[in-house]
């Protein structure tokens, strides 16, 4: 179960990106993280309620539903909101955002130490940070390696996805102190609907929803968008959970350095996103960097579920 599970998560989430990117060529893209979420989380509450993991009386705690809207807000309107609405524009590849999203355990150790003031930073901890961000600065440099590798950079679009990490870094970090159902998987489907439905309610606003039944129903839009949410939200998440509840958090934190992986090799594959020397350099100082971090947790007995809060599920 164990394997299967961190397989599941591995390819999965990794593949999440192609498939938004694929989706947002044609759905709005407030339009796709809205419906497939809600779509996950009655899905999951339904099945959990079937099994008798979910009592229907915690649908009546307004706290319950404050923690979840809250989180949602973080986690699901702003951070995968503006992963998809960023993944909709042409000049930023698939891979190129997952390795960006990549960054997020480096935001998730800072802005908990922030937060809580526990613990100190080891010089491992501060090299791990210098070495990550450092592999940002180059991916989103349009100078250097520049006579090697002329690929164009979408600033703007590349600043959404990095904002999007810290949202869901704060979302992360806010979901541990929030009152909540106490089934882990109760409580991401109460999540998921509450950030589906901010969703949803910001595209009915800034987005045209016309055009959406114009889309042939076994169009690939639709196929990557159905893909996006049984795989990508419901399957991927629920193993991600039961990895938390079963192994330590260092080791679930691994996915954290295959999914940039898959993701650009599925859009090297399926969308010619080659990937040029800037972007291979960048990989490897920002993976280091999040190794180096991991590692030095590890070794000191600190390894926190806060540090392997990420995407997407947003993708996460």
């Amino acid at each position: 179960m164990t394997i299967t599970c961190f397989g599941l998560v591995y390819v999965i989430w990794g593949s999440t990106y192609l498939g938004m990117k694929i989706a947002v060529t044609k759905i709005p893209p407030l339009f796709v993280g809205g419906s497939r979420f809600f779509l996950a989380g009655t899905t999951l509450m339904l099945i959990l309620a079937t099994l008798g993991k979910f009592k229907f009386h915690w649908l009546g705690k307004p706290e319950y539903w404050r923690g979840a809207f809250l989180v949602g807000a973080f986690m699901m309107l702003g951070a995968n909101g503006l992963l998809c609405m960023s993944l909709g524009r042409p000049g930023l590849p698939s891979g190129l955002a997952a390795l960006i999203v990549a960054t997020t355990p480096l935001w998730m150790l800072l802005l908990d130490r922030w937060q809580t003031g526990v613990g100190k930073f080891t010089p491992q901890i501060i090299a791990g940070l210098a070495v990550g961000l450092f592999g940002v600065s180059v991916l989103m440099s349009g100078k250097i390696f520049a006579t090697t590798d002329q690929t164009p950079i979408d600033v703007i679009g590349s600043l959404m996805v990095l904002a999007s990490c810290i949202l869901w870094s704060v979302g992360g970090i806010i979901g541990r102190r929030v009152s909540q159902p106490p089934h882990p998987l109760a409580c991401s489907a109460m999540q998921m609907i509450s950030g589906g439905l901010m969703l949803l309610a910001f595209s009915a606003c800034f987005e045209a929803w016309k055009p959406i039944g114009e889309i042939p129903w076994n169009d690939s839009a639709w196929i990557a968008w159905l893909y996006l949410a049984v795989f990508g939200s419901m399957i991927g998440f629920t193993a991600f959970v039961w990895l938390l509840h079963h192994v330590s958090a260092a080791s679930v934190s691994t996915y954290a350095y295959v999914n940039p992986l898959v993701a650009i090799m599925l859009g090297w594959f399926f969308l010619g996103e080659q990937p040029g020397l800037r972007t291979a350099v960048a990989t490897v100082f920002i993976l280091g960097g999040v190794v180096v971090i991991q590692l030095a947790r590890r070794s000191s007995g600190r390894a926190r579920v806060t540090t392997v809060a990420s995407s997407d599920s947003r993708a996460e």
